[in-house]
């Protein structure tokens, strides 16, 4: 398995929408030769998992390290707190580290997503702005500002030019940052620049292969450009790995290709709960509150105003 890298080809090769059989068959090779190496393997009375091959020479002296101050600790635990949605416990340390250090970046950071968690959108966009003018190496409050901006839903040519021009500041701090790639690939489909957001989009796709919309805005993208056999390959690809509103959504994509552009023999069907409804209409109102009886999503069908409610956890 040359140390896991022939898997790593092998998962490469799906990515690239090669065939299963053919991407194993390039990578492993015969597969009655391997299903012989693998029932030799599995006899073994031992197992080899890895060999990790240590350095000739460690000297801890060469090892950067600081000491963090009261501030900067207080503001790492509320991070850590943050990211394991115990809010209460982040807030009260974020809250500290700000008393403390009032020109500390990631503190206001942090103080921006409790802000944004808790609905309070202007807040936590002065947070954000706050937080990148303390700190330029801030990509995500670079990020969350410029989208928390006017100029994200803006349509005037200054404004779009400005949006984009944000995300690029994100993406020259952090080029990987694959969400600031998916919201180029939007903006460029509203200036219908088809070829830039399928580039864009693609990079997305390939920084976070796990994300199924990703691969569905790929798809939708070849879709408007005009090749439905593509766009199909997109949405066949994520009806067979994902389920729930994923997979729904590459049934709707598939659905949206041309019949004779799809290809022969193969179909997708969605993967609907029985008894199930669908009703379809133009979104109202979202309130997105933590309380279950705040939870509301309001759609107009028809003329009709439905509203839906939450009930347990989803």
């Amino acid at each position: 398995m040359d140390g896991g890298k022939k898997l790593d080809q092998f998962f490469d090769l799906l990515q690239q929408r090669i065939d299963q059989k053919k991407a194993f068959q390039q990578t492993f090779g015969d597969f009655g030769k391997l299903d012989k190496a693998l029932a030799s393997y599995m006899l073994q009375p031992t197992f080899t998992t890895t060999i990790l091959k240590s350095a000739p020479q460690i000297d801890e002296n060469t090892f950067s390290s600081r000491t963090l101050s009261v501030a900067e600790t207080e503001t790492e635990l509320g991070g850590f707190y943050l990211w394991n949605h115990n809010l209460p416990a982040a807030r009260v340390q974020v809250e500290q580290a700000l008393k403390d250090d009032p020109k500390l970046g990631l503190a206001h950071e942090n103080m921006g997503f409790l802000d944004f968690t808790d609905g309070n959108s202007a807040e936590a966009a002065k947070e954000f702005a706050q937080a990148f003018a303390l700190d330029d190496t801030r990509f995500l409050s670079l990020y969350y500002k410029t989208m928390l901006s006017p100029q994200a839903t803006s349509n005037a040519v200054d404004d779009m030019n400005a949006f984009g021009a944000s995300l690029g500041k994100v993406l020259q701090i952090n080029p990987d940052f694959a969400p600031a790639y998916v919201q180029l690939a939007r903006l460029a489909l509203r200036e219908n620049d088809l070829a830039s957001a399928l580039a864009v989009a693609r990079k997305a796709e390939e920084l976070e292969p796990s994300r199924a919309g990703y691969h569905l805005l790929t798809g939708q993208i070849l879709r408007r450009m005009g090749k439905g056999a593509d766009a199909a390959v997109s949405a066949k690809f994520v009806a067979d790995r994902w389920y729930g509103p994923d997979h729904d959504e590459a049934v709707e994509l598939w659905n949206s290709v041309p019949a004779e552009q799809t290809p022969a023999g193969e179909s997708i069907s969605e993967m609907l709960p029985k008894d199930t409804k669908t009703v379809e209409g133009t979104v109202q109102s979202i309130n997105c509150a933590d309380r279950d009886q705040e939870w509301a999503f309001v759609l107009n069908h028809g003329g009709q105003t439905l509203a839906f409610h939450r009930k347990g956890n989803f």
